[in-house]
């Protein structure tokens, strides 16, 4: 294992989040774990808990996707100095998941399968469709799918479109108040009839006025006008918080 470090890296996970992610990995030991996260920030929450648990199984790597220059920059930092033992296990990613993870995926052999996926990147429920809809394909049957902030509107497209396909095994944890959200593989593909469900389910979520103002208004102007609004309502609006 590897050493603690001397003062904690700021994480947004809480401990019961951490240890279900851990979960899946500590329940297969014998797997080499392939593991892809949107959204390391700090490096303090899902980051070292996923290299950590990797480094006790004594195999697995973690790929990890940050848009942020200066974030991304002090969470390699963060590892290095928190877990020198398991940093070997893990490659950092720069850029925005939809133009990351398709390339990322090119660069991997064919048969390259991601067992473990887990999106917590921006808040627009737009990318955590995409970043599924990369992953899906390689993640096999069996494989699991973690999203955080489930409860807010960053999951507010994709638990509901999970939730209607039968291949997928689903489960909002209750744990916070964003809630992690966690699907299992079942099968290949879904029904034609519960693909055909989600997806008209997710095509009138996304014609929701709040949403397609999202889309239309560049994002120069959202923040022109979120610097001139409380900042309850910024996060009611922007994060989907009461």
């Amino acid at each position: 294992m590897s050493a603690e470090p001397s003062a904690p890296i700021e994480g947004q996970l809480n401990p019961a989040e951490r240890a279900l992610l851990a979960a899946p990995l500590l329940a297969a030991p014998e797997r080499d774990w392939r593991v892809l996260e949107v959204g390391t920030w700090l490096g303090g929450g899902s980051t070292v808990t996923f290299l950590r648990t990797l480094h006790q199984l004594g195999h697995g790597h973690l790929w990890g996707v940050e848009a942020d220059r200066g974030i991304y920059e002090r969470m390699i930092g963060n590892l290095r100095a928190a877990a020198p033992d398991a940093v070997g296990r893990f490659t950092p990613l720069f850029g925005f998941s939809q133009a990351v993870i398709p390339r990322w995926l090119a660069e991997q052999p064919a048969d390259f399968a991601v067992d473990l996926a887990f999106l917590d990147g921006g808040n627009n429920p737009r990318e955590q469709i995409t970043e599924f809809r990369l992953l899906a394909p390689r993640i096999p049957v069996g494989g699991h799918l973690f999203s955080h902030d489930a409860k807010l509107r960053k999951g507010k497209w994709l638990v509901p479109y999970l939730r209607l396909l039968d291949n997928w095994e689903c489960e909002l944890h209750d744990v916070s108040d964003e809630g992690l959200f966690h699907a299992r593989k079942l099968a290949a593909e879904p029904s034609p009839a519960s693909l055909k469900a989600a997806q008209g389910r997710l095509f009138r979520m996304q014609l929701e006025l709040q949403e397609i103002a999202a889309a239309a208004v560049p994002r120069r102007v959202c923040a022109w006008i979120f610097a001139r609004l409380p900042a309850r309502m910024v996060r009611r609006i922007a994060d989907g918080r009461r």
